[in-house]
Protein backbone atom coordinates (compact mmCIF):
# COMPACT_ATOMS: atom_id res chain seq x y z
CA UNK A 1 0.00 0.00 0.00
CA UNK A 2 1.01 3.15 -0.69
CA UNK A 3 1.73 5.90 2.19
CA UNK A 4 -0.77 7.83 3.56
CA UNK A 5 -0.31 11.01 5.15
CA UNK A 6 -2.55 12.90 7.53
CA UNK A 7 -3.28 16.37 7.83
CA UNK A 8 -6.48 17.26 9.94
CA UNK A 9 -8.44 20.18 11.55
CA UNK A 10 -8.12 19.63 15.48
CA UNK A 11 -12.19 17.65 15.73
CA UNK A 12 -12.47 16.65 12.37
CA UNK A 13 -11.31 12.65 13.51
CA UNK A 14 -8.21 12.63 12.21
CA UNK A 15 -6.92 9.64 14.53
CA UNK A 16 -10.04 7.66 14.02
CA UNK A 17 -9.91 8.14 10.25
CA UNK A 18 -6.16 6.97 10.48
CA UNK A 19 -6.28 3.70 12.86
CA UNK A 20 -9.04 2.72 10.37
CA UNK A 21 -7.01 2.85 7.13
CA UNK A 22 -4.11 1.53 9.20
CA UNK A 23 -6.03 -1.81 10.34
CA UNK A 24 -7.53 -1.67 6.98
CA UNK A 25 -4.21 -1.94 5.05
CA UNK A 26 -2.81 -3.75 7.89
CA UNK A 27 -0.19 -0.65 7.86
CA UNK A 28 2.07 1.22 10.57
CA UNK A 29 0.21 4.28 12.22
CA UNK A 30 2.18 6.88 13.44
CA UNK A 31 1.00 9.66 15.46
CA UNK A 32 2.06 10.42 18.99
CA UNK A 33 4.64 7.16 18.64
CA UNK A 34 6.75 9.60 16.57
CA UNK A 35 7.14 11.87 19.73
CA UNK A 36 7.56 9.24 22.20
CA UNK A 37 10.39 7.25 19.64
CA UNK A 38 12.17 10.91 18.68
CA UNK A 39 11.98 11.12 22.61
CA UNK A 40 13.89 7.69 23.23
CA UNK A 41 16.50 8.23 19.95
CA UNK A 42 17.39 11.41 21.00
CA UNK A 43 17.93 10.79 24.50
CA UNK A 44 15.19 13.94 25.56
CA UNK A 45 12.82 13.18 27.90
CA UNK A 46 9.42 12.46 26.51
CA UNK A 47 7.56 14.65 29.40
CA UNK A 48 10.05 17.60 28.14
CA UNK A 49 9.01 17.10 24.21
CA UNK A 50 5.07 17.37 25.12
CA UNK A 51 5.56 21.14 24.86
CA UNK A 52 6.93 21.05 21.42
CA UNK A 53 4.04 18.44 20.13
CA UNK A 54 2.93 20.58 17.52
CA UNK A 55 2.66 23.20 20.69
CA UNK A 56 -0.62 21.59 22.22
CA UNK A 57 -1.46 23.53 25.28
CA UNK A 58 -0.79 22.36 28.23
CA UNK A 59 -3.80 23.02 29.84
CA UNK A 60 -5.75 20.52 27.16
CA UNK A 61 -3.73 17.58 27.32
CA UNK A 62 -5.55 15.61 29.13
CA UNK A 63 -9.07 16.56 27.65
CA UNK A 64 -7.61 16.01 24.33
CA UNK A 65 -6.00 12.60 25.35
CA UNK A 66 -9.27 11.47 26.56
CA UNK A 67 -10.54 12.33 22.98
CA UNK A 68 -8.21 10.25 21.50
CA UNK A 69 -6.64 6.82 22.59
CA UNK A 70 -2.82 6.79 21.86
CA UNK A 71 -1.72 4.84 19.00
CA UNK A 72 0.33 1.60 19.31
CA UNK A 73 4.21 2.03 19.09
CA UNK A 74 5.64 0.25 16.20
CA UNK A 75 8.96 -1.49 16.86
CA UNK A 76 12.08 0.13 15.20
CA UNK A 77 15.82 -0.55 14.71
CA UNK A 78 17.71 2.08 16.47
CA UNK A 79 18.95 4.84 14.58
CA UNK A 80 22.96 4.38 14.12
CA UNK A 81 23.66 8.35 13.70
CA UNK A 82 21.57 10.12 15.91
CA UNK A 83 24.58 10.68 18.56
CA UNK A 84 26.22 12.15 15.54
CA UNK A 85 23.27 15.28 15.40
CA UNK A 86 24.63 18.61 16.09
CA UNK A 87 23.99 20.10 19.93
CA UNK A 88 21.45 21.92 18.86
CA UNK A 89 18.15 23.14 20.89
CA UNK A 90 15.64 20.54 22.14
CA UNK A 91 13.57 21.71 19.77
CA UNK A 92 15.73 21.42 16.68
CA UNK A 93 16.97 18.28 17.72
CA UNK A 94 13.55 16.73 17.95
CA UNK A 95 12.70 18.06 14.47
CA UNK A 96 15.33 16.43 12.50
CA UNK A 97 15.03 12.56 14.33
CA UNK A 98 11.38 13.37 13.73
CA UNK A 99 11.70 14.12 10.33
CA UNK A 100 14.35 10.72 9.80
CA UNK A 101 11.68 8.70 12.12
CA UNK A 102 8.84 9.43 8.90
CA UNK A 103 11.67 8.97 6.24
CA UNK A 104 12.40 5.65 7.63
CA UNK A 105 8.58 4.91 7.51
CA UNK A 106 8.04 6.19 4.32
CA UNK A 107 11.13 3.72 2.40
CA UNK A 108 9.36 0.60 4.44
CA UNK A 109 6.04 1.81 2.68
CA UNK A 110 2.50 0.85 4.51
CA UNK A 111 2.40 3.50 6.79
CA UNK A 112 -0.35 6.06 7.53
CA UNK A 113 1.17 9.21 9.69
CA UNK A 114 -0.80 11.06 11.09
CA UNK A 115 0.44 15.41 11.63
CA UNK A 116 3.85 16.06 12.04
CA UNK A 117 4.34 17.47 8.79
CA UNK A 118 4.28 14.03 7.27
CA UNK A 119 3.44 15.88 3.69
CA UNK A 120 6.02 18.07 3.69
CA UNK A 121 8.89 16.21 4.62
CA UNK A 122 7.96 13.36 2.09
CA UNK A 123 6.81 15.74 -0.66
CA UNK A 124 5.44 14.64 -3.89
CA UNK A 125 6.63 11.06 -4.06
CA UNK A 126 4.68 8.66 -6.58
CA UNK A 127 3.79 6.66 -3.83
CA UNK A 128 2.19 8.89 -1.04
CA UNK A 129 -0.68 10.09 -0.96
CA UNK A 130 -1.49 13.76 1.13
CA UNK A 131 -4.70 13.62 3.25
CA UNK A 132 -6.10 16.87 4.32
CA UNK A 133 -9.26 16.57 6.72
CA UNK A 134 -11.36 19.07 7.38
CA UNK A 135 -14.86 19.80 8.69
CA UNK A 136 -17.10 22.95 9.62
CA UNK A 137 -16.46 24.32 13.53
CA UNK A 138 -19.68 23.33 13.93
CA UNK A 139 -19.55 19.39 13.18
CA UNK A 140 -16.11 19.26 14.44
CA UNK A 141 -17.94 20.98 17.90
CA UNK A 142 -20.41 18.07 17.30
CA UNK A 143 -17.56 15.25 16.91
CA UNK A 144 -15.85 16.32 19.93
CA UNK A 145 -18.99 16.48 22.18
CA UNK A 146 -20.44 12.96 20.67
CA UNK A 147 -17.07 11.50 22.65
CA UNK A 148 -17.33 13.53 26.00
CA UNK A 149 -18.83 10.91 28.21
CA UNK A 150 -14.94 9.60 27.54
CA UNK A 151 -13.51 12.80 29.19
CA UNK A 152 -12.68 12.89 33.15
CA UNK A 153 -15.85 14.67 34.49
CA UNK A 154 -13.87 17.24 36.39
CA UNK A 155 -12.20 18.39 32.72
CA UNK A 156 -15.73 18.16 30.40
CA UNK A 157 -15.42 21.14 28.33
CA UNK A 158 -18.33 23.34 27.39
CA UNK A 159 -19.31 23.89 23.66
CA UNK A 160 -17.66 27.60 23.62
CA UNK A 161 -14.76 25.53 25.48
CA UNK A 162 -14.23 22.96 22.57
CA UNK A 163 -14.67 25.45 20.08
CA UNK A 164 -11.89 27.82 21.69
CA UNK A 165 -9.55 24.87 21.48
CA UNK A 166 -10.60 24.05 18.21
CA UNK A 167 -9.19 27.30 16.64
CA UNK A 168 -6.71 27.58 18.96
CA UNK A 169 -4.70 23.66 17.95
CA UNK A 170 -5.67 24.57 14.64
CA UNK A 171 -3.85 28.02 14.56
CA UNK A 172 -0.73 26.32 16.03
CA UNK A 173 -0.76 23.25 14.01
CA UNK A 174 -0.63 26.41 11.21
CA UNK A 175 2.26 27.81 13.10
CA UNK A 176 4.02 24.80 13.60
CA UNK A 177 3.96 24.10 9.34
CA UNK A 178 4.56 28.11 8.67
CA UNK A 179 7.55 27.75 11.05
CA UNK A 180 9.26 24.36 9.69
CA UNK A 181 7.88 23.89 6.34
CA UNK A 182 7.01 28.10 5.62
CA UNK A 183 3.84 26.92 3.76
CA UNK A 184 0.04 27.43 4.61
CA UNK A 185 -1.18 23.98 6.00
CA UNK A 186 -4.60 24.77 4.57
CA UNK A 187 -3.19 25.36 1.09
CA UNK A 188 -4.98 22.49 -1.01
CA UNK A 189 -2.23 22.37 -3.68
CA UNK A 190 -0.25 20.57 -0.23
CA UNK A 191 -2.69 18.02 -1.13
CA UNK A 192 -3.58 15.04 -3.33
CA UNK A 193 -7.37 14.86 -1.33
CA UNK A 194 -9.25 17.04 0.79
CA UNK A 195 -12.44 15.66 2.44
CA UNK A 196 -15.41 17.19 4.20
CA UNK A 197 -15.48 14.54 6.93
CA UNK A 198 -18.39 16.54 8.87
CA UNK A 199 -20.56 16.25 4.82
CA UNK A 200 -19.08 12.61 4.65
CA UNK A 201 -18.40 11.13 8.03
CA UNK A 202 -15.87 8.52 8.92
CA UNK A 203 -16.60 5.86 6.89
CA UNK A 204 -16.95 7.27 3.43
CA UNK A 205 -14.15 9.34 4.30
CA UNK A 206 -11.76 6.61 4.71
CA UNK A 207 -13.44 4.45 1.76
CA UNK A 208 -12.50 7.51 -0.62
CA UNK A 209 -8.80 7.88 0.88
CA UNK A 210 -8.52 4.19 0.69
CA UNK A 211 -10.07 4.11 -3.07
CA UNK A 212 -7.25 6.94 -3.41
CA UNK A 213 -4.81 5.04 -1.95
CA UNK A 214 -5.16 2.09 -3.92
CA UNK A 215 -4.69 4.04 -7.50
CA UNK A 216 -1.46 5.10 -6.44
CA UNK A 217 1.59 3.11 -8.05
CA UNK A 218 3.38 0.76 -5.61
CA UNK A 219 7.31 1.74 -5.96
CA UNK A 220 9.46 -1.46 -4.90
CA UNK A 221 11.54 -0.81 -1.86
CA UNK A 222 15.11 -1.04 -1.98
Amino acid sequence: MPVITISRQFGAAGLPVGKRLAAQFGAELLDRAIVARAAVRSGIPETELESYDERMPSFWQRVTAALASGSPEPQLAPLPYVDQLPATSMQERLVVVTRLVIEEAAERGNAVIIGRGGAWILGKRADVLHVQLHASMDARIRYLLSRVEEIPPDARPEEKSLRDLCQSLDAARGEYVQRLFGVDWLDARSYDLAVDVGRLGIDRAVDLIASAANALPVVAQS
